[in-house]
């Protein structure tokens, strides 16, 4: 189940930083709407790691180890993509910073720091999207008669 959802975490997280930087050469990075591609993209990897792991088990599936696998995929997934983006921004465009920040997600007192902005906007948002994304997956996958292609 672990090795499932760390391989897919990986392919996950790599197509999150690929988007992110396809987003940033079109000049694209700041527009904050088009992060729900990011869960787009987060659910397209919880799932496929969950029919992965349903066929690994040839399709006797069960339901929380399905949630798990999904849950696993995603954390990995965020926490790469989080790492990613607080050497980034470090390193590369301090200024993204601020446009993540200009949304007022943290009122106005906090103080701001990329630390801050990587645990409450990615890390929080991944896993939270990640657990639901893997439950509303589960719906689907715990039942025997939705086939993975290939099983008999």
């Amino acid at each position: 189940m672990e090795k499932v959802g760390i391989k897919y975490g990986l392919f996950t997280a790599a197509a999150l930083i690929v988007y992110f930087l396809l987003m940033k050469i079109i000049g694209l990075e700041e527009i904050v709407e088009l992060r729900f591609f990011n869960g787009v993209i987060m659910a397209i990897g919880v799932a496929i790691a969950i029919r992965s792991y349903k066929k690994f088990v040839n399709g006797n599936i069960r339901y929380f180890r399905g949630i798990g696998v999904g849950f696993i995929t995603a954390a990995v997934a965020t926490l790469l993509f989080a790492a990613f983006m607080v050497v980034y921004i470090k390193t590369f465009d301090h200024d993204l910073l601020e446009v993540l920040t200009a949304n007022e997600y943290f009122g106005e007192r906090m103080m701001v720091t990329p630390g801050v902005v990587i645990f409450m906007v990615l890390i929080v948002e991944g896993l939270i999207s990640g657990f639901i994304l893997s439950f509303i997956a589960m719906q689907y996958f715990k039942r025997p008669d939705h086939r993975v292609p290939g099983s008999p």
